[in-house]
């Protein structure tokens, strides 16, 4: 019977380097993407605010985005490392976080416009991280 190492059972050909490199694309337009949602929804709907009335401000939405893009790239890496399917699972697991993600919008008490904005810039960076790793991450 035959061993096979956990770096061996790749079939979908995700390459490490390729990951970073997509894992920093992704971070720069997610950052992109929710800094355009943050102009758009507080021209149009006012300051997106946290209470206790902190008004969300740009460089928190870049921070945050990139720390998401690095999280995702992490944790698309591991799952790589020990997985057959990579792509497919990590799907599951960033559907899992993004879901996640809605509990402090609601936990720090944000709430009609504001909340709403948030949660789009979740879905708007996750939608980023997620479809750049999976179909960009692969060997070409």
């Amino acid at each position: 019977m035959e061993r096979t190492a956990p770096g061996n059972l790749r079939s979908e050909g995700v390459h490490f380097g390729r990951i970073l490199r997509i894992g920093a694309l992704a971070a720069l337009l997610s950052a992109s993407a929710n800094a355009v949602v943050l102009a758009i929804a507080s021209s149009l709907l006012g300051a997106v605010v946290i209470p206790p009335d902190e008004a969300v401000a740009l460089g928190q939405v870049v921070a945050a985005s990139v720390a998401g893009s690095l999280g995702a790239v992490v944790t698309f890496a591991v799952i790589d490392r020990f997985t057959r399917h990579p792509a497919r699972i990590f799907r599951g697991v960033a559907a899992a976080g993004l879901l996640l993600s809605f509990a402090p919008i609601a936990l720090v008490g944000a709430a009609g416009s504001s909340a709403v904005t948030l949660a789009l810039m979740h879905v708007v960076a996750a939608a980023t991280n997620v479809e750049l790793l999976t179909r960009l991450g692969r060997k070409g």
